[in-house]
This record gives structure tokens, sequence and C-alpha cells, in this order.
């Protein structure tokens, strides 16, 4: 009898200090943007502050009205927006020109859906990897200007691009341009290249900055016959002449 008391007061001692373990509901990601609104209140400040911009834009506080006016955009501006977090853009699927440059952007995989998409800014942000955009093959131009980017693999798709800016970026291999020969405006100066072989391709490019890189040999740009601007300055060059003619589009 002592020993069934006993193990009682134990079992019941035990129970006081156990907490049933609580998993908490996992919170679903909205799928429009009349969600995105509704949930502004609890969302994290990053995405709200998104929000707060696409409703500045739609010009309505009324989450239904600011969804119907958004989906219907075709151009978009929310450049220097301090903005991080794009996903409440993820279903502005009707796009075809989106500005979002100065802001502090480093994931843009909610940008994989818009594939209307023919115009994009997203100069001066944290941007380093760029996989989503290999999605947006109707891009023609497309601005990538100071971002931390090394890898541009997935640029090799883009084939309607016409202008392209990577200026200001960390790219040493510049090969997936290869593929790229609809562009007529390239810009990659300061960044850190030396083969330039693969611009050898790009036979419709009229203008093209190599300022601030690496290169010492330019001859492989002697095929760019429409060029009517190449800026070569601050390379470490073995020779100074002009790779095509006139020579008066060169700048040293």
């Amino acid at each position: 009898m002592k020993l069934s008391v006993v193990a009682t007061t134990i079992f019941i001692l035990t129970l006081g200090f156990y907490t049933p373990k609580v998993t908490a509901a996992p919170i679903k990601t909205p799928k429009t943007f009349t969600e995105w609104c509704q949930q502004k209140a609890s969302l994290p400040q990053e995405t709200r502050r998104t929000v707060e911009a696409l409703l500045n834009v739609a010009e309505t506080q009324n989450c239904s009205q600011a969804n119907q006016t958004l989906t219907k955009l075709t151009s978009l501006d929310l450049g220097e927006n301090e903005i991080s977090d794009i996903k409440p853009l993820s279903n502005l699927t009707k796009l075809t020109s989106l500005s979002l440059w100065g802001n502090q952007i480093s994931d843009i995989k909610p940008l994989s859906n818009l594939t209307n998409l023919t115009t994009l800014h997203l100069s001066g942000n944290q941007i380093s990897d760029i996989k989503p955009l290999s999605n947006l093959t109707n891009l023609t131009f497309l601005e990538l200007l100071e971002n931390k980017i090394s890898d541009i693999k997935p640029l090799s798709n883009l084939t309607n691009l016409t202008y392209l800016q990577l200026s200001g970026n960390k790219i040493s291999d510049i090969k997936p341009l290869s593929n790229l020969t609809n562009l007529t405006t390239l810009y990659l100066w300061v960044n850190k290249i030396s083969d330039i072989k693969p611009l050898s391709n790009l036979t419709n490019l009229t203008s093209l900055s190599l300022s601030g890189n690496k290169i010492s040999d330019i001859k492989p740009l002697s095929n760019l016959t429409n060029l009517t601007f190449l800026s070569l300055s601050g390379n470490p060059l073995t020779s100074k002449q002009c790779p095509v003619e006139p020579e008066s589009i060169c700048k040293f």
C-alpha cells in the first residue's frame, strides 16, 4: 500500500514538471496581394514596407481595390523605396516593366514568376544570386549596376536582350554573354575581367564599356565593326591601338 502511494506521488510530481510540446500551425504564405494586405499588421517590418509601398501606388488602403489595380499594372516603379522583401510582387504577372533600383534587395526569387517582363531595373541593390532571372526570357533591357554579382551564367539564355548593364560587380568570367548576340549596348566597367574573347561574337554591339578591368589584349574586339563607342580606360593594355575603325570611337 505504501509503495502504491509513493508511486502515485512520484507520478503526480512528474506531471507537474511536464509541459506538453505545442506545435504552432505553419503560417500560410499569401497567394494574392489581397492576402498580403489583409495580413499586413502581422507581417515582418520589411514585408510590411513593401505592402505599404504598393498601397501607395494603388492610391487606396482598401485591400481588394488595391489588388484589382495592381494586378492590371504593366509598369511599376518602386525605385528608392528602402525595400528589401519583394515577395508581395510575385503575383503581378502582367508587368512588362519593373524598376526596383536603389533598394536593399538581395533575394530576387519572387521575380521568377514575372515572365512577361521586358524591362527590369535592379541597379544599386545587394544582389549576388541572379538564378531567378533565367526564367525571364522576354527581357530586352536589364540593369544590374552596382550589386554583388560574380556568376552570370543565369543570363546565358536571355537571348532577347539588347541592353545589358553589369558594371560595378565582381564578374571575371563573361563566357555566358557569348550567346547574347542581339545585344547592342553592353556595360561592364569596374569588374574583374581579363579575357574578352567571349565578346567577339557580339557583332550587333554599338556601345561597349570595359573601363576599369584587368584587360591587356583587345584584339578580340576587332570583329565588332558596328561599334560607335568603345571605352577601355583603366585597363593594363599592351597596346592602345583601337581594334576597330574609326579610331576616334575608342576612349583610352
